[in-house]
């Protein structure tokens, strides 16, 4: 049987076809000879992560991200399409999609974490995402504090050296002629000074040799006098004199003794303010009727009358 060529032609365009689709699909991860299982995550952002970024598990390529595109609820969420190729593996269905690092420049990949589900992962499933913090990240964040610092030096350095130049700048303003003729007057006149008191302390060490030092000679003299006198027995006898003038003062609390009854006993008291009384009434009475006592001063015998 001859085939003609419009069916060779059919035959070669129809094999050439399935290669195109087939090398488009391979060079984008995806074997159309081997089965594959479609899922779904969903993430936040996916900075660095492109259609064709691989999918990786336990450092093997197992897939290619399929597709990538908003959500539609329109909460600018990003759903990525996850074409997983590997047969030889069973995953369970609680994995998590986690987006990573695949380099220092920050290219993306998604790396699959088996879970522990006995349910095995189906077409349209959703699994969990996670993020993790790429080098390039990790490495921003740890110099962020250290930038900080640095900057924050820099202008702690740049307030240093205007305040330096303006402090120098002053400087240069005070050194003038005036000033300078100023400078070198104080240095002659503290040096006047300290040649004084260098005659001042000659003048004390002289002092203490001549004066001091002798009175100090005769302190310790009288001291050494003081330590030969009889002190115990002196403040005995002071003792024994307070001791006395102790019972001295007792017996007068007690009214013993003349000076005792005088101070304790209230009879003479009395008796002279008794005694005042009446020499207050006689002086009245002398002054009211002194004729009372003509009869005294008389030699002729006048008979009382009693008012």
């Amino acid at each position: 049987m001859k085939i003609s060529k419009e069916i060779k032609v059919g035959f070669v365009s129809i094999f050439a076809i399935a290669m195109l689709v087939w090398g488009f699909n391979y060079l984008k991860g995806t074997n159309l000879f081997f089965k594959s299982t479609s899922v779904y995550a969903i993430y936040p952002k996916v900075p660095g992560l492109a259609v064709s970024s691989p999918i990786i598990i336990n450092g093997v390529h197992s897939g290619v991200v399929d597709d990538i595109y908003f959500h539609p609820d329109k909460s600018s969420r990003v759903i990525v399409k996850l074409n997983i190729t590997e047969n030889a593996l069973r995953i369970p269905q609680n994995s998590i999609a986690e987006l990573i690092s695949t380099d220092f420049m920050g290219s993306k990949a998604i790396g699959l974490k088996l879970g522990d589900s006995k349910e095995d992962l189906q077409n349209g499933d959703t699994l969990q995402s996670e993020f993790e913090i790429s080098m390039l990240e990790d490495f921003s964040e740890q110099m962020l504090p250290i930038k900080d610092k640095a900057e924050h030096l820099m202008l702690t350095m740049d307030t240093a050296v205007v305040k330096l130049t303006e402090t120098l700048e002053n400087l240069n303003g005070m050194f003038t002629e005036r000033n300078k003729r100023n400078f070198s007057l104080a240095i002659t006149n503290l040096n006047s000074t300290m040649e004084e008191f260098q005659g001042l302390a000659k003048t004390m060490n002289s002092t203490m040799k001549n004066k001091v030092n002798p009175a100090m000679d005769n302190f310790s003299q009288l001291a050494d006098s003081l330590k030969n006198l009889d002190i115990n027995a002196t403040l005995t006898k002071a003792q024994s004199a307070l001791d006395g003038m102790a019972a001295v003062m007792d017996k007068m609390n007690k009214g013993e003794g003349t000076i005792g009854k005088l101070m304790t006993n209230d009879s003479l008291y009395n008796n002279l303010t008794a005694a005042t009384k009446q020499m207050e009434e006689l002086l009245e009475d002398i002054k009211l009727h002194p004729k009372r006592y003509f009869r005294v001063l008389s030699k002729k015998e006048i008979p009382y009358k009693k008012p």
